[in-house]
């Protein structure tokens, strides 16, 4: 039995003393670094990123408004004396051309008021005649054929005054455009305040806008706009010819006009139009992503990939449009990469690895 016993011990003991032989040195063996695995490798601390190729390209610096879209001409159509309408000769919504009758007022007072100085005009002419005839013969004074001849000079000023009234009964259209609806009928006594109707003349048309104080003096005559009309496809364009000579206390703005020809009457007056305003025009513009932008407590960043290392380059900013923004700085050039990924994890050198560029 005990040397059963002995015979079980004697292997277990030598396992024990190989074991704490052998395990520790196994496992310093596996705790070892590899000898291929350098500390520090750059590959393995590279961080990869987008980046964006630096262009030049052409910026347009310009103003965005809403303009107001007027007729050339536009006129509200009103008598000039208190009587009743008698008639009325157009169609509404119709064409008319300048000097067309509208309406005609009543006038037969006049009329007979006429044809008695008429009369008169016609009576002084013979006693004008006669007298210079008795004149001529010494029979009469050069006082009293004076006097007749003051006298016919009256009637006639007074036929010129009817005439006028009477030509103020015919109320006519001032101009060649469209003839709006008619506010007043056959019948109606109407005044000067009655506003009979409306004209427009729109084979032309005005486009109001506005622009800031700061850009008034970049703005010259004949400068070109470019505008859309809501529910109206397509881009027109117009020729800025006029301003108001001074700047809204307000606003702070100024108002200038532009005219456009409206073939086809697509546009109607005192719809509003969207107005891009062209104030400058740089060639060598470079456009980023905005998202490459890095904001700083004073002034704007973006890291420039060089040599496989991302480099901090102050910039300052210019125009911007929905996806990009203009960067000035003698630190960057065309056909430098700057990220536009990845950018919190970076600091300046960091080793980035460019995957995808744009």
């Amino acid at each position: 039995m005990k040397k059963t016993i002995l015979y079980v011990a004697i292997p277990l003991a030598l396992l024990v003393i190989l074991g704490l032989i052998f395990v520790p040195k196994f496992i310093a063996k596996t705790d070892k670094p590899d000898a291929n695995k350098k500390p520090g490798n750059q590959q393995s601390q590279q961080i990869s990123v987008d980046g964006f190729i630096l262009k030049t390209e052409v910026l347009d610096n310009d103003i965005k408004a809403i303009g107001n879209i007027r007729a050339n001409e536009e006129a509200e159509i009103r008598s000039e004396v208190s009587r009743k309408i008698r008639g009325i000769y157009f169609k509404e919504g119709t064409y008319v051309g300048r000097g067309k009758t509208l309406f005609k007022l009543d006038s037969d007072d006049l009329t007979a008021k006429l044809r008695r100085q008429q009369v008169d005009e016609r009576l002084a002419v013979t006693k004008l005649e006669r007298e210079k005839q008795l004149l001529d013969k010494g029979l009469t004074s050069q006082a009293e054929y004076d006097v007749l001849e003051t006298t016919l000079e009256q009637i006639r000023a007074e036929i010129t005054i009817t005439r006028i009234d009477i030509s103020k009964t015919y109320v006519r259209a001032p101009f060649s455009g469209i003839i709006g609806l008619r506010n007043v009928s056959s019948g109606a006594y109407v005044t000067p305040q009655t506003v009979l109707t409306t004209m427009q003349d729109i084979g032309r048309v005005k486009i109001d806008f506005s622009i800031p104080e700061k850009y008034i003096y970049l703005f010259q005559k004949g400068q070109k706009i470019s505008f859309r009309v809501e529910g109206i496809d397509g881009e027109f364009e117009a020729e800025v010819y006029a301003s108001e000579p001074k700047v809204e206390n307000n606003t702070r703005s100024l108002v200038l006009r532009a005219v456009t020809d409206n073939p086809g009457k697509k546009l109607m007056p005192g719809t509003f139009a969207n107005v891009t305003f062209l104030i400058s025009e740089n060639k060598d513009a470079i456009m980023i992503p905005t998202e490459a932008l890095i904001p700083k407590l004073k002034g704007q960043s973006v890291y420039v990939v060089k040599d496989g290392k991302a480099k901090l380059v102050d910039v300052e900013i210019g125009s911007r449009t929905e996806t990009l923004i203009e960067i000035k700085s003698d630190l960057v050039k065309p056909g430098d990469t700057i990220v536009t990924t990845n950018i919190l994890r970076l600091k300046e050198n960091s080793p980035v690895k460019v995957e995808k560029v744009n």
